[in-house]
């Protein structure tokens, strides 16, 4: 099975103390604490509220001696699915800090709510730490793709459940091909996320996963579609209420519009691959087994490819990723930094005509973008900017960023 290492890794061994990993679920946060070091005790607390340790069930009350035991004597320690756990417990844990490494892992974002509550025995004893889909930084170093599909590959594969089923095989066709059984896999990994949140997958919330999914990305436009639909009352405020907490859980994210009118923020799919998936179900119906057709998976998935690019530039200049959008044209990546726009970016899956290219600089120039570049995964593109990007240039850019993080951590884009 292919193993990516990820930047995470490094960061949560750096880390002093007792530590809380959470993030949606299948984003690898057991795969990666099992990889990290040798651990004398790791505990997965089950949905029926037992333990399993060592692949055995154990009642609760033995498992949590056992971690005990070993937290006292230096050990180090993992409780996995920690949200399952019942807060009765939490109270001798906290009786033994802060002797040993302990690491729990959960699955909710309301875990952290409770761990950090003011009445929380565990409160000031763990550090919160947030586990994404991998970073497209990560997964080109690791793959280092010769050729576009190895690029699509690789921003597929930033959600880790679908990496045991990657092949050489063009992406596009096996998203195709899979359509249907890849889409109720995704389905059910956020049917779980709902489940962990102790929420119920409405047909409010599907609606806007697969209305992000179909390319509508502004609140005030869901609030007016799902209006009429008779799913939501409150208008816009109501519908940011609910992007906002889905992008809590890790299945949306806010991206700011810079010079784009009245707008201010469009939402996304967090995951490319769900992106792709959600899309194919709101355009072709492929849960009622109709295919999606390969032209219109290939458009999209160029549209998945700029926002794991962007993200890449943004984290290389520690800043933040926005959108430029306007009748008159679009720049694919802004970066801001302390709100000021420093670069602007054309991102393209195939080739970019020296016309277009000059065309794409000329539009972002006349923004006001101070520092200008084009982006191929095709080829190197026309030196007719500050900057132009092929392939191996990101890979040798996605590993120079693996580098830094190793030597000195992730730096934070400014606000």
């Amino acid at each position: 099975m292919l193993i990516i290492d990820r930047w995470e890794g490094e960061e949560i061994k750096r880390r002093k103390g007792w530590l809380l990993l959470y993030g949606r679920r299948k984003v690898g946060k057991s795969f990666l604490l099992r990889r990290l070091t040798k651990w004398d005790a790791y505990v997965t607390i089950t949905r029926s509220r037992a333990a399993l340790v060592e692949g055995e069930l154990r009642p609760v009350e033995e498992a949590i001696r056992l971690v005990v035991e070993a937290l006292s004597s230096g050990g180090k320690v993992v409780i996995d699915e920690f949200q399952r756990l019942d807060e009765v417990h939490w109270e001798k844990l906290a009786e033994v800090h802060p002797s040993g490494r302990l690491y729990l892992a959960g699955s909710s974002l309301g875990i952290v709510r409770r761990v950090f509550d003011r009445r929380s025995p565990l409160l000031g004893l763990v550090e919160p730490f947030r586990l994404d889909i991998i970073s497209y930084s990560d997964m080109l170093a690791n793959l280092r793709p010769k050729d576009r599909e190895g690029f699509v590959w690789a921003a597929l594969m930033r959600d880790p459940w679908v990496i045991p089923l990657a092949s050489d095989e063009d992406p596009v066709r096996f998203l195709v091909d899979r359509s249907f059984s890849l889409f109720m896999s995704a389905q059910g990994l956020v049917g779980e996320v709902f489940s962990e949140e102790e929420r119920v997958l409405t047909s409010l919330y599907d609606s806007i996963l697969l209305l992000m999914g179909e390319g509508v990305w502004s609140a005030r436009e869901m609030a007016g579609i799902l209006s009429s639909r008779g799913l939501l009352s409150g208008g816009t405020a109501a519908a940011t209420g609910i992007l906002s907490r889905l992008e809590s859980m890790g299945l949306a994210m806010k991206i700011p519009l810079w010079k784009s009118g009245r707008a201010k923020y469009l939402y996304r799919h967090r995951s490319p691959l769900l992106s792709v998936l959600y899309y194919m179900e709101a355009k072709f119906g492929v849960s009622d087994g109709y295919p999606p057709e390969e032209d219109a998976v290939r458009s999209i998935l160029g549209r998945e490819i700029q926002l794991s690019v962007g993200e890449m530039l943004a984290r290389r200049e520690g800043a933040r990723l926005a959108y430029h959008v306007s009748p008159a044209s679009d720049v694919d990546a802004v970066l801001l930094r302390r709100k000021r726009v420093v670069a602007g970016y054309e991102i393209k899956l195939g080739p970019i005509p020296e016309k277009e290219a000059e065309r794409a600089v000329r539009r972002m120039r006349e923004l006001g973008i101070p520092y200008t570049g084009l982006v191929s995964l095709t080829e190197r593109p026309p030196d007719v900017g500050d900057e132009s990007l092929g392939p191996d240039d990101l890979v040798s850019l996605a590993e120079r960023i693996r580098s830094t993080l190793e030597d000195e951590g992730p730096s934070q884009p400014s606000p």
